[in-house]
C-alpha cells in the first residue's frame, strides 16, 4: 500500500491520502457541512419515506453487482481459477444471495440455516463452503452427500466427521481450517494451529483414515483487514503447508481458501483516519493474495483452485438507512441530542463504526454538534457519539451510509420491530422483507393454561 501523505507538498498545506483514490479533500474531523442527500439509489428519499415508512433500509442492486463483477475479475487476473463464495453471514437477504448467485457467485455457510437458505436459492451443494466452529451431524450428512466443500475446524470435529465418513461406501473429501500468528488479536478461536504443527498432526490422521480424503486448505485472518500484505503473509504459510502435505503425506491439495475479512471505507471508533483513506482496493487485496500462489504453481502436483469468501467488500457501501429525527433535546454541555427512530437493534454495526451521516435536505441552518441517538430505551442506543450537522429539527430525514454488511443478520426485535428492506433496481424499486408487526415476536409463544384467566381469553379471541 501506498503512504498516506505525499511527502513533496509542504507541511503548511496537509493533505490526506487514500489508498484507494488519492488525495482527500478533507482532514479528519476537520469542521465541514455535510452535503445534503436528497436521493438514495437514484430514488428520492421523502418518496421512499411516504411509500414504505421510516425507519427503512434501501440496497442498490447495481452496486451490489458491480462489486462483485470487480472483485472477480481483479482475482481472476491474478489467478485464472478462482471463485467467490460469498459470505451469507455477512447478510441474510434471500434478494442479496440471490443477486450474487446470478453474478456466478458459490455460497459461504457457517450453519445448517445459510446452507438451506443456499439451497433454496438455487445454489447446488458442490457449489457450497461450509465453515463454522460447530456443524450437527445431519448437517454435515447433507453436505457430504451434496458435494459442498466442509472445512474441518477442531479434534473434535475431526473425530466426528471421520465416524459420519465411515457411514459413506467411499472416502469423504474434507478441508482443513489453519490459523495462524499473522495479526494481532491471533483469530485462534478458529481451526488448527500452524505454528505449534497442531495442522500438521490434523493432517497427518486424516490422511490415515479410510473414510476421510484432504482436498484443501482454509485460513481466516480475521475481520476489516485493511493491510493487504497481511493476506499475502497468510496466502504464502498456506502454499508452503499444502506443498509439504502433497510431499510428505502424497495427497493432493486441490484447492486453498483464504477467507473474508476485507476492509470498506466505513471509519471505525476511536481511529485518526477515515476508512477511505484506510482501505485496500479489490486490485491491492488479490496482487497480495495471488502472488505466492503464482510463484508456487509449478510446485504442486496440480495447480489449486483459490477460493475467497468475501462480504463486507461487496455489500456493505450498497446499503443505506434512511432515518427521521423524532425529537431533538439538549444534554449534559453544549451538545445537543437528535432522537431518531432507527435504533442499535436494526444498526448494530453502530457499536463499531461512525456511520457517515447525511442530512435529506439542508436548510441553511449552522451546523452544530450532536448525538445521535435512536429510540429505545437504553442508554447504549447510541449510532454517532458526535456528529455535526446542519441544525435539526423534528421531522427531518437522515440517511446513514454504507449498512449493507451485518446490520441485517445482527439485528432483533427488540422495543420495536425491523423496518422495511427495499431493492433498488433497473426496473423500480421492489420490497425484498416486509416491516415486522408484533406477530414476528409473539406467535411462537405459549402460554400455560394456568395463567390464562378470562380477560387474557377475551383478548385472543378479539385479536382472532
Amino acid at each position: 500500500m501506498s503512504d498516506f501523505t505525499n511527502p513533496s507538498m509542504p507541511p503548511e498545506s496537509p493533505e490526506l491520502y487514500s489508498a484507494v483514490a488519492g488525495p482527500i479533500g478533507r482532514p479528519p474531523g476537520a469542521e465541514r457541512r455535510i452535503p445534503a442527500m436528497p436521493e438514495v439509489a437514484g430514488h428520492d428519499v421523502k418518496d421512499l419515506v411516504q411509500r414504505f415508512g421510516s425507519p427503512m433500509c434501501v440496497f442498490d442492486e447495481p452496486k451490489l453487482r458491480s462489486a462483485y463483477q470487480r472483485m472477480i475479475s481483479c482475482f481472476r487476473a491474478g489467478w485464472e481459477d478462482s471463485y467467490i463464495g460469498v459470505s451469507v453471514k455477512t447478510n441474510y437477504l434471500s434478494a442479496v444471495v440471490a443477486t450474487f448467485r446470478s453474478e456466478g457467485a458459490w455460497g459461504e455457510v457457517v450453519s445448517g440455516f445459510e446452507y438451506r437458505l443456499c439451497r433454496d436459492l438455487g445454489i447446488p451443494g458442490n457449489e457450497i463452503l461450509f465453515n463454522g466452529p460447530w456443524k450437527t451431524d445431519d448437517d454435515l450428512r447433507t453436505a457430504f452427500k451434496e458435494g459442498a466443500k466442509v472445512n474441518l475446524d477442531g479434534d473434535d470435529e475431526l473425530e466426528r466427521v471421520g465416524r459420519i465418513a465411515a457411514e459413506f461406501e467411499q472416502a469423504v473429501a474434507v478441508g482443513l481450517r489453519v490459523n495462524m500468528k499473522v495479526n494481532y488479536p491471533p483469530w485462534d478461536k478458529f481451526g488448527f494451529g500452524l505454528e505449534n504443527d497442531h495442522a500438521l498432526e490434523a493432517a497427518r490422521l486424516i490422511a490415515q483414515s479410510p473414510h476421510l480424503r484432504l482436498e484443501g486448505l482454509h485460513l481466516h485472518i480475521g475481520t476489516y483487514i485493511p493491510d493487504p500484505e497481511l493476506y499475502g503473509r497468510g496466502m504464502e504459510a498456506l502454499v508452503q503447508l499444502g506443498l509439504r502435505l502433497e510431499r510428505e503425506l502424497d495427497v493432493e491439495i486441490k484447492h486453498l481458501d483464504l477467507g473474508g475479512g476485507y476492509a470498506t471505507r466505513n471509519t471505525l471508533h476511536n481511529t485518526m483516519l477515515p476508512g477511505e483513506a484506510v482501505c485496500a482496493t479489490p486490485e491491492e487485496y488479490a496482487a497480495a493474495i495471488t502472488a505466492p500462489l503464482r510463484r508456487a504453481a509449478n510446485q504442486f502436483k496440480s495447480p489449486p483452485r483459490l477460493f475467497l469468501e468475501p462480504g463486507r467488500i461487496l455489500v456493505d457501501e450498497a446499503a443505506t438507512m434512511i432515518t427521521t429525527v423524532r425529537a431533538v433535546k439538549r444534554i449534559a454541555g453544549q451538545q445537543k441530542a437528535a432522537l431518531v427512530d432507527c435504533g442499535v437493534h436494526i444498526l448494530p454495526t453502530a457499536y463499531w463504526y461512525d456511520h457517515e451521516i447525511h442530512p435529506v435536505e439542508d436548510y441553511g441552518h449552522g451546523v452544530e454538534d450532536y448525538k445521535l441517538v435512536g429510540p429505545l430505551c437504553m442508554q447504549i442506543d447510541v449510532l454517532r457519539q458526535s456528529v455535526k450537522l446542519p441544525a435539526l429539527r423534528a421531522g427531518d430525514l437522515l440517511v446513514i451510509r454504507d449498512v449493507g454488511a451485518y446490520n441485517f443478520s445482527q439485528s432483533m426485535q427488540f422495543i420495536y420491530m425491523r423496518p422495511t428492506y427495499v431493492f433498488a433496481h433497473a426496473g423500480g424499486i421492489s420490497v425484498v422483507r416486509e416491516a415486522e408487526d408484533d406477530s414476528v415476536v409473539r406467535n411462537q409463544e405459549q402460554l400455560p393454561q394456568h395463567l390464562i384467566n378470562q380477560e387474557t381469553q377475551n383478548s385472543i379471541l378479539n385479536r382472532g
